[in-house]
C-alpha cells in the first residue's frame, strides 16, 4: 500500500526540473493511471486506499494550481506536498475499524474481505509513514526554535530533501517488513500428517516437513501439463529436497494444514497459470511415495493447456516433449523418480483424451 505515495514522490522530484503547476499536473495524471490500473489489474482487487487519498489530494491541489496559480511558495512546495498527502493517511488511520463498517454487511463475502485486506493493508502502511513524518515534523520545530535563522543548507535539508525522504523510507520500512513477515512465516507455516489414506492425523511445521524427511506423511500436490498431446518438463530446482536438476513436471506443492485438496490446487494453479481454464484439469491418481529423502501422499493432476503461448509466458526453464522422446529417456535416471512412475498414468490420460476427440 505504500506505493501508493508514488505519485506525491514524482511531482516533487520533478519540482526540480520543472514548474510547480506542471509537477503537480504529472503527479495528479500518474496517480490517475495508477488507481485505473489497480482496478483493471485481475489478479488484485484489494483497494489501494492510500493511493486513492493521495490521488485525490493532488487532483485538489491541481484544481487549486490551475484557478489561483502556485498554491505555496517556491522553497515550501515539497513539505506542502508532504503535509497534504499526510492528512488523507492520517485520516485512515485515524478511521480504521470504523472506514467500512457501516457498510459491510451490505456487502457479500469477497468484497468484504477485500475491503478488509485494503483497510489493515492501508493501516500498516499509514502506521510507518505517520512516524517517519512526525520525526520530520519535530525536527523542524526543533530547527526553527534553536538555529534561526535557517542556513541555505537547513531549509534545503528540512524542506527540499526530507519530505521525497518520508515517502521512500516508508516505502523501504513496508518493503523490509513484507519480506521479514513471508520469511518468519515460512518458518512457521503448518502443514497436514496424512495416513496413507488422505486421513488427516496431526499437523507439524514445514521446516519439520522437509528436515525430518520420511518420519511422517505429508500430503504433496503434483500438476502435469500438457499441450498438444506434448508434456512440458523442466529441471527441478537445486532447493527441492530429492532429485535435484533432474527433469520433472513444472508444478509442485505441499498442502497446507487447514487447506483442501481443491484449494491447494488453486493456490498452485493461480500462481503459475492465473487466467487459465480450470475445465481442462483432470486428476489422475494418489499415490503414497516414501524414499531416504522424503514421505509424501501425491495428489496428481493433469492440465491441458490450449494455447502454447500461455506456457510461454509463465514456465520459462523448460520445454513441451512427445511421448516418444519421454520414452527414450525413462529408466535411465534421467527423470524425477515420482515422474517415472506417473507417467504411464499420465500417458493413459492423453492417449484416452486423444481418441475420444475423433469421435
Amino acid at each position: 500500500m505504500s506505493f501508493g505515495f508514488i505519485p506525491v514522490i514524482i511531482s516533487i522530484l520533478l519540482y526540480e526540473f520543472i514548474t510547480q503547476d506542471i509537477s503537480i499536473y504529472i503527479g495528479a495524471g500518474a496517480g490517475v493511471l495508477y488507481s485505473i490500473y489497480t482496478f483493471i489489474e485481475r489478479r488484485n482487487r484489494i483497494p489501494h486506499f492510500l493511493l486513492y487519498g493521495t490521488t485525490i489530494m493532488l487532483l485538489l491541489l491541481a484544481l487549486v494550481t490551475l484557478v489561483f496559480g502556485n498554491c505555496c511558495p517556491s522553497r515550501m512546495f515539497p513539505l506542502t506536498l508532504e503535509i497534504s498527502a499526510i492528512i488523507p493517511a492520517f485520516f485512515i488511520y485515524a478511521n480504521r475499524k470504523a472506514s467500512i463498517g457501516h457498510r459491510k454487511n451490505h456487502l457479500n463475502k469477497c468484497c468484504k474481505q477485500q475491503l478488509s485486506q485494503g483497510a489493515v493493508s492501508a493501516t500498516v502502511s499509514t502506521r510507518v509513514v505517520l512516524i517517519i513524518a512526525i520525526f520530520h515534523f519535530v525536527a523542524i520545530a526543533i530547527t526553527l526554535l534553536i538555529a534561526q535563522p535557517l542556513s541555505n543548507t537547513t531549509e534545503t535539508i528540512l524542506f527540499q530533501v526530507c519530505p521525497p525522504a518520508v515517502f521512500l523510507l516508508s516505502i523501504l520500512f513496508n518493503q523490509f517488513g513484507i519480506h521479514f513477515f513471508n520469511r518468519f512465516m515460512e518458518q512457521n507455516i503448518f502443514m497436514p500428517i496424512v495416513n496413507t489414506k488422505g486421513d488427516v492425523v496431526g499437523k507439524c511445521l514445514a521446516t519439520d516437513a522437509i528436515n525430518k524427511k520420511n518420519t511422517f506423511i505429508n500430503p504433496v500436490i503434483r500438476i502435469a501439463v500438457s499441450y498438444d498431446n506434448l508434456l512440458y518438463l523442466q529441471p527441478r530446482s537445486q532447493r527441492c529436497i530429492m532429485d535435484k536438476n533432474k527433469i520433472d513436471i513444472p508444478l509442485e506443492c505441499y498442502l497446507l494444514y487447514g487447506e483442501t485438496l481443491e484449494q491447494g490446487v488453486e493456490r498452485l494453479l493461480t500462481q503459475a497459470f492465473p487466467t487459465s481454464s480450470r475445465k481442462e484439469l483432470h486428476f489422475s491418481i494418489m499415490y503414497h511415495f516414501e524414499n531416504k529423502d522424503t514421505n509424501r501422499l501425491i495428489y496428481l493432476f493433469l492440465l491441458d493447456i490450449k494455447d502454447e503461448i500461455i506456457i510461454q509466458d509463465s514456465l520459462k526453464e523448460g520445454k513441451l516433449w512427445t511421448l516418444q522422446q519421454i520414452e527414450f529417456n525413462l529408466n535411465k535416471n534421467f527423470f524425477s523418480s515420482c515422474f517415472e512412475y506417473e507417467y504411464d498414468y499420465l500417458k493413459s490420460i492423453i492417449c484416452t483424451r486423444e481418441k475420444y476427440k475423433e469421435f
